[in-house]
């Protein structure tokens, strides 16, 4: 791109053509002032602070340089007499209507005009007169306060629910002194379809939106702020917690996290009780001669934990033990319990809590497209030109992939969400197709029937990167429309209509996400789901791909590291002598063959009395949907229960021995997010008492158990695993960051965003189509 010069305050600057004068003042490192801007929303040249002084042949002008574009040869001045008096007039005027309770108010110390009114040294009574009286919290919502009589209208709020989000709450109403910001109607948040992402706070530059927790109870310097990778669902979003005296009081997005880029959901945001709880574990129990839970030191729980261990092994032999993970640990410590439950107790019988639904999206996507995950980065979405949205509640469950959607429809896409409930996304789509519950499966059928009949697809695509689309074919010809209809509760006509709009833009992307509240999809309907994206040459491509969503925070790097029954580390399918002989040999010890249980299965088994002995870490079964008969019965028939967690469950409750494990918050590590993306997690503070992250537990009970499995360390663990997984290269502990790359990763550590299509032969595999 062409490059221009000016000069700031007396200094030459080149910058690329279509640069503003603010963008031209950050590169020579000329600070201008600015309260309506943010670089991460559009341009609004709402409150002209940042306004400076265009020098021209014998007169000069006051432009705002937050959107005012540089041009070759422009002679800028920040700070002379002119633009000082204009700025601290600016700022007079915007005092003159705001409350002046510093003292009192929840954002001293952060608050974007006091920080100017102090650099200019303004005086809030320059202008006397006539002040707004709002209402102070009148709205009854949980998350957000509101005090629109701090608001300097600078439409961050709005920017920020309409770009950002993308739910279009926020508006400005009224007219000269009567402006404010308000919703549509002046109704309640929650009336007027808010969605309690928090983005109009996180943006707020002076309290007028806030958030409740922490107010009155502490004040901005008193916060300690620290940036970690959010685990409470696949997204893998950055996020800024700010803390104080050991509990999470706000969470901010992290502007330089890749995933999210400053977004969070609203589970990310505000689901943070789990921390601060007062049912915190701070110390291990043991249960005594009695019966009783009492509090014990945690190493004599350890030691307790592993000789049970042992025992039941020798007495009942390994299949009679199980552990069940949760969906928030990290890599090191998905790997540690694989290698605790392979290498120690000689079973297979290790899970996560995503298992049942990650197994079906790896298979069917890596014998169709070569890698069972996302093909694509999750910006990619905001590119494509059609979307096709299927399975969970996707802004409930993947908020993120829910955005990017958004945005390709205000620029231009158009989106068709299959789900049997008229959810939030729908709103945003130009057809709703209300689908039988399960029924995804068949209405990506009826897509390739319609678009394989009508040669809606890429041919030169299907024949240059595809293979066996004979297959395809003689499949859908057994497959009528009508029989789609049964099953999807449509009618032929709705699924025509629909096959042939996603097919009429391209690329098109395809969003399934998968939902704990139903049953695990087959592998067959992630294949159906890349042959759709074939036939559309969207594979491999940006804007063009396919985004399979598990259905916990870290399933992938689970996934990835082995900890689940059918796969070994780097996908080694225990089944394979060969695998366990690589995995062996770097172990030191025989890994066992026989076919191990998922967690379902592990909970069915101890409630008949197979399964004598259950280690759970991070996850409580009362929690997950099962019949709370069948969860205590199975509980209550088990010789030995480790229960480790952060906090007091149901579960603990049943317990024999209870280990206070640590919060994702508080735990350094590695994660793998949806889109494949290895990121590093860094602890925001400690955990309490004598609680330990998980990993220190886990390596505990492993040297107890064979003190030569067990690594010295997060990152001997990760590297040792790295050795296992192809996907990860030569990737080590010490690069990772939180700007992770994309796993498969090349020897010298870079990344690959999206699924490559090879140009020497077609990479990409039909399967035959399943109603």
């Amino acid at each position: 791109m062409a490059t221009i010069t000016l000069k700031i305050n007396g200094q030459e600057v080149q910058v690329e053509e279509g640069a503003t004068i603010l963008d031209a003042a950050k590169k020579a490192g000329v600070y201008i002032p600015t309260l309506c801007y943010h670089p991460y929303l559009p341009l609004e040249e709402a409150c002209r602070i940042c306004v400076v002084e265009d020098v021209r042949r014998g007169w000069s002008t006051l432009v705002a340089a937050c959107v005012f574009p540089a041009r070759q040869g422009m002679v800028i001045e920040t700070d002379s007499e002119k633009v000082q008096e204009s700025r601290k007039t600016i700022l007079e005027l915007l005092l003159s209507d705001h409350p002046n309770a510093c003292m009192t108010c929840q954002a001293t110390g952060a608050c974007e005009l006091q920080d100017l009114a102090y650099r200019h040294r303004v005086k809030p009574d320059a202008y006397p007169g006539e002040r707004h009286k709002h209402p102070v919290d009148s709205d009854p919502n949980p998350y957000l306060h509101i005090d629109m009589n701090k608001c300097v209208l600078c439409r961050r709020c709005i920017r920020a629910c309409h770009d950002v989000q993308g739910a279009d709450i926020w508006t400005k109403v009224g007219r000269g002194f009567e402006q404010r910001i308000s919703t549509a109607f002046e109704l309640p948040l929650q009336d007027a379809g808010c969605e309690f992402c928090g983005h109009c706070a996180d943006f707020c530059p002076v309290d007028a939106i806030g958030f409740r927790a922490g107010r009155y109870e502490v004040r901005a310097w008193e916060l300690q702020k620290g940036a970690t990778i959010c685990l409470q669902c696949p997204m893998g979003c950055g996020a800024v917690y700010d803390t104080h005296k050991g509990k999470v009081v706000t969470v901010h997005g992290d502007f330089e996290a890749p995933a999210n880029t400053g977004a969070l959901c609203k589970v990310g945001r505000f689901n943070y009780n789990f921390v601060n709880t007062p049912n915190r574990l701070r110390t291990a129990f043991l249960r005594n001669g009695s019966g009783e839970p009492q509090p014990a030191a945690v190493d004599a729980a350890l030691d307790a934990a592993a000789a049970k261990l042992a025992e039941v092994v020798e007495k009942h032999g390994a299949a009679a033990v199980g552990i069940v993970a949760g969906g928030m640990l990290t890599n090191e410590e998905y790997y540690l319990l694989q290698k605790l439950a392979r290498g120690a107790l000689k079973t297979n019988n290790v899970d996560n809590l995503g298992g049942p639904w990650q197994l079906p999206l790896y298979e069917g996507l890596s014998s169709s497209v070569g890698w069972g995950a996302m093909t694509n980065p999750l910006d990619d979405i905001a590119s494509a030109k059609s979307l096709l949205v299927l399975g969970s509640n996707t802004l409930e469950k993947h908020a993120i992939a829910a955005l990017r959607a958004r945005k390709a429809v205000r620029d231009g896409a158009v989106m068709i969400v299959a789900h049997p409930d008229r959810v939030a996304l729908t709103k945003n789509a130009e057809k709703h197709l209300a689908i039988q519950p399960g029924s995804e499966s068949s209405l990506l059928c009826g897509f390739l029937k319609v678009i394989v009949s009508e040669k809606l697809y890429d041919a030169a695509f299907v024949e240059r990167h595809t293979q066996e689309f004979d297959k395809l074919e003689r499949s859908l010809e057994k497959i009528g429309l009508k029989d789609v209809a049964e099953r999807t509760g449509l009618s032929e006509e709705e699924i025509r209509d629909a096959a042939r709009l996603y097919a009429s833009k391209r690329p098109a992307f395809l969003i399934y996400g998968a939902d704990m509240a139903r049953e695990p999809a087959n592998e067959s309907l992630y294949r159906m789901g890349a042959a759709l994206q074939m036939l559309l040459g969207s594979l491999g491509v940006p804007g063009g791909g396919f985004a399979a969503l598990g259905v916990s925070g870290n399933a992938q790097g689970a996934a990835d590291f082995g900890a689940w029954p059918k796969y070994l580390p780097g996908y080694r399918s225990v089944a394979q002598a060969a695998a366990r002989k690589t995995v062996s040999t770097l172990w030191g010890v025989d890994v066992p063959a026989e076919a191990g249980l998922n967690w379902l299965q592990m909970v069915e088994a101890a409630e008949k009395g197979n399964l004598k002995a259950l280690y759970l870490v991070g996850v409580d079964p009362f929690e997950l949907g099962l019949s709370e008969r069948s969860v205590e019965t199975a509980l209550a028939k088990l010789e030995l229960l480790i229960v480790q967690d952060c906090a007091q469950t149901r579960a603990a409750d049943a317990a024999h021995v209870v280990l206070p494990g640590a919060a994702f918050m508080e735990k350094e590590g590695t994660a793998v997010n949806c889109e494949r993306r290895v990121q590093k997690l860094t602890p925001v503070m400690a955990p309490p008492g004598e609680a330990r992250p998980d990993f220190d537990l886990i390596q505990g009970l492993l040297r107890r158990l064979n003190a030569g499995l067990a690594p010295a360390d997060r990152a001997q663990a990760f590297d040792e695993a790295v050795q296992l997984m192809k996907e990860l290269g030569g990737l080590r502990y010490a690069a990772v960051g939180k700007k992770g790359p994309c796993w498969p990763i090349a020897e010298d550590g870079s990344g690959t965003d999206r699924l490559p299509l090879p140009e020497d032969k077609p990479s990409l595999k039909f399967f035959a189509a399943r109603l």
